[in-house]
This record gives C-alpha cells, sequence and structure tokens, in this order.
C-alpha cells in the first residue's frame, strides 16, 4: 500500500523515533509525521500516545490527524507548527521579549491545564516538546510529545528529562505538580538562557533534590516568586494546579505589557 504522505524533511530526532515534514498529496497540506520505531516504541506505548493525543482536542496542544503505516515503519500524522520548537527560537538570533516569553508559558499551561483535568500528567516538559507558530500578533505555543505521558492511576515508572525533572521523578513518582515545576525551568531558562541546574545525570539528580534555585535580582519580584513557587523541591509547596499557576502568569503577563506601553 502506498503512502499518502511525501516526507520533505526532518524536523527533529525524539527519544522513540524521527520526526518529519511531510505533505499530504491528495490535499497538498503540510503535516509532521511522527515515526516510532517498533524496537524502541512497542505497541502498548504507541496506542497509549494516540489515547491520549485523541483525549487531548485542545489549541495548545499539538492535534493527530490519522496513523500512517508503511512498509518503513508507523507515524503518527500530526498538525505541522511552522515556528519550530522553542529551543530553536531560543538558539536563534531572534530575540525573545518578556512580554513574548510570559505569553508562550502562558499557552503551555494552558494546555497542561486541559491536560491535568483529563488526568494526563505529560512527564517530559521542555523547550524541544513546545511547538510554535508565528502569527502578526507573536508566538503560539503548542506542547508536544505525549510519548511517556501517564494517566495519574497508571503505576508504571517512566523518566522524562533530568533537566527539566522534578525531584520526585528521580523516584520514579510523577505528580501534575511536576509538570509544573518542568514549566517553571523552561521558563527560568527563557529568562536568563541558561537552567537553574546543570551537568551530567549524576550531578543533576543532587541539584534537583537539595541545591536552593537561585534567580537573579534582575528578574522582575513577581517572576522571582512564580519560578520560585514552581521550582520547590516538594511538590506541597509549589502551586497547587495549573490553574493556579497560569493565572500567576497572566498577571505577571499584564503588568509587563502595561509596563511595555508606558514605555512607549
Amino acid at each position: 500500500m502506498s503512502s499518502q504522505y511525501q516526507i520533505i524533511d526532518l524536523l527533529g530526532q525524539g527519544q522513540f523515533g524521527r520526526v518529519f515534514k511531510a505533505i499530504h498529496i491528495p490535499t497538498g497540506s503540510l503535516v509532521a509525521l511522527k515515526e516510532l520505531e517498533r524496537k524502541r516504541f512497542p505497541t502498548h506505548k504507541f496506542l497509549r500516545e494516540l489515547n491520549f493525543l485523541t483525549q487531548l482536542q485542545h489549541p495548545n496542544i499539538v492535534a493527530c490527524q490519522a496513523i500512517e503505516h508503511t512498509e518503513k515503519g508507523r507515524y503518527l500524522v500530526l498538525d505541522y507548527w511552522d515556528g519550530g520548537n522553542l529551543r530553536h527560537l531560543m538558539q536563534s538570533n531572534n530575540a525573545i521579549t518578556l512580554v513574548q516569553s510570559l505569553k508562550i508559558i502562558a499557552d503551555i499551561l494552558s494546555g497542561v491545564e486541559y491536560a491535568h483535568t483529563r488526568g494526563i500528567v505529560h512527564c517530559d516538559i521542555k523547550p524541544e516538546n513546545i511547538l510554535l507558530h508565528h502569527n502578526e500578533v507573536g508566538w503560539t505555543a503548542c506542547l508536544a510529545d505525549f510519548g511517556i505521558a501517564m494517566s495519574q492511576s497508571s503505576i508504571e515508572i517512566n523518566l522524562g528529562s533530568p533537566a527539566y525533572m522534578a525531584p520526585e521523578q528521580f523516584y520514579g513518582q510523577f505528580l501534575p505538580t511536576s509538570d509544573l515545576y518542568a514549566v517553571g525551568v523552561v521558563l527560568y531558562e527563557m529568562l536568563l538562557g541558561y537552567r537553574p541546574f546543570s551537568g551530567l545525570l549524576g550531578e543533576l539528580m543532587p541539584a534537583h533534590l537539595t541545591q536552593p534555585v537561585e534567580i537573579p535580582n534582575t528578574i522582575p519580584s513577581l517572576l522571582r516568586s512564580i519560578i520560585s513557587t514552581a521550582l520547590q523541591k516538594l511538590p506541597a509547596r509549589r502551586f497547587t494546579s495549573a490553574t493556579e499557576m497560569l493565572k500567576s502568569v497572566q498577571i505577571a503577563l499584564m503588568v509587563e505589557q502595561s509596563s511595555a506601553n508606558i514605555k512607549q
């Protein structure tokens, strides 16, 4: 059986396979094909991610259009986001303003909030899994790659990306507030250009578990408070929900937008 999709370019390499830019031949529309290698991504995990994506219909979560099976492999057919991922933007020469950063974080928290209300924890939030679209008003962001996401009733142990992992994840525990910790790390990195903790796994684990987070005074006080709360070592001391963190970010966004308008 011939494929309805023609691969144009390689977009990236994920934990379980590659992601391609492709064209849907019958319509000419662009899509992203996420290859899920059988050896590294067995059928039950393939079906789990598909199940999560079909449950999560939200503008800030990547949408799955179809499944594509060919002789060469298995693919999830996903919406194509033309702005690349947040890592690409952070590494580009395009400066991200404070307001733009907060808008991106608010988008991600909107997606996280929606997933959490359906009992799904992403477990691997990082810039590579945040896709972007640029329009006349700026950047719109969505959350991608639910490959290691968990339902809150699951007993399976899964690790994420150590640089963005909450302390409890190093012991195989995942909670909705674990996602908020990761968002806090992403926000810290967007504002300062580096992560709060760095190094190899053997260095990252004790840092996340015990090392205090240092937030320079150059960051506005409200944002320092948001980051500090999100990056608390104990889950109970973080924001109680994505909704609570989103409200705080939206307030900070309004303050920064007002300040920017005054300066103009």
